[in-house]
């Protein structure tokens, strides 16, 4: 895949949705959804187990406004990591040499809330947490052997970005997330979001 030509299309697209008349301007009690095209890094153990940066990644969030500068809301989404390594991958079963893949696949839904600085005319820098519930499946596959772990985890994040207005109350939004998912049946994943996305809100 060509990553440049995908990122670039992502942000075109953005762009041209940016140009269609966006919906009333956002107050306090209006709501907003965003929808967030988003990387994915592990880190810690995360990296060691599946490292690299990944490409598969979306993020979708509702909020309402509690004033002007502050909004509680849900955030939900789809996460991918991945790596291929050569060499001898352990098993319940045994061990096998050759070529082994493992996979990420995390599902977050979580309460949050944001404090943007600054107007809603002006480009404002904001940051963020939440706490909710993560699902993650880890699985192993070399071969025709295969280990499949997936668990619900207790979880935190923390977020920090910057959201550029349109005329009207819609924004494109840059953002990074730290996504923590504690730890359950020995297995604890840690790994950041980097997002570009497009909010509109009434």
């Amino acid at each position: 895949m060509n990553h440049r030509r995908l990122i670039g299309g992502v942000v075109a697209l953005l762009l041209a949705i940016s140009a269609v008349q966006p919906l009333e301007a956002q107050r306090a009690g209006g709501w907003s959804w965003s929808s967030q095209y988003s990387t994915v890094l592990g880190v810690g153990d995360t990296g060691d187990f599946a490292g690299g940066l990944s490409w598969r990644g979306v993020t979708f969030d509702v909020e309402r406004a509690t004033s002007d500068n502050v909004t509680l809301g849900l955030t939900f989404g789809w996460h991918v990591l991945d790596e291929q390594n050569t060499g001898t991958t352990q098993f319940p079963q045994g061990a096998i040499s050759g070529t082994a893949f493992r996979y990420i696949n995390s599902a977050p839904i979580l309460l949050t809330g944001n404090y943007f600085f600054g107007d809603r005319t002006s480009i404002r820098p904001y940051v963020g947490a939440g706490a909710g519930t993560y699902w993650i499946e880890n699985r192993t596959e070399a071969g025709v052997f295969y280990v499949d772990d997936s668990n619900w985890h207790f979880g935190l994040l923390g977020e920090a970005g910057i959201l550029i207005p349109r005329p009207g109350g819609a924004g494109i939004t840059l953002s990074a997330r730290y996504n923590w998912a504690l730890e359950t049946n020995d297995t604890e994943r840690q790994y950041m979001t980097f997002s570009i996305g497009y909010t509109v809100g009434n």
